[in-house]
């Protein structure tokens, strides 16, 4: 779990830094990096999702376009993801 917290935070936090580059909005839901640490979480994509990213090309990837860059929402998301990480609790309930 903590991994794939870690992972959505390298996520995010790369495209609240990049907002302008396409590399950064734009993740291979089929690689297997991707699909052990966040697609196989429960809701790992649908967190993604209520950033801003969007399935496109028939589902292979997650895209959030330029101008759906909510730094507001990304920030929020990241400072959550960090408070649960950061928690001494995290993982034992």
């Amino acid at each position: 779990m903590k991994r794939a917290f870690q992972t959505l935070l390298t996520y995010i936090g790369n495209v609240a830094k990049n907002p302008n580059e396409e590399k950064f909005r734009k993740i291979r839901v089929t690689n297997p990096s991707f699909q052990e640490r966040v697609g196989a979480l429960k809701g790992g994509i649908e967190f993604l999702e209520l950033c801003g990213f969007e399935k496109m090309e028939g589902g292979e990837f997650l895209f959030l376009s330029r101008d759906k860059v909510d730094m507001a929402v990304l920030n929020s998301a990241g400072s959550e993801l960090d408070s649960a990480i950061k928690n001494p609790f995290f993982g034992i309930l």
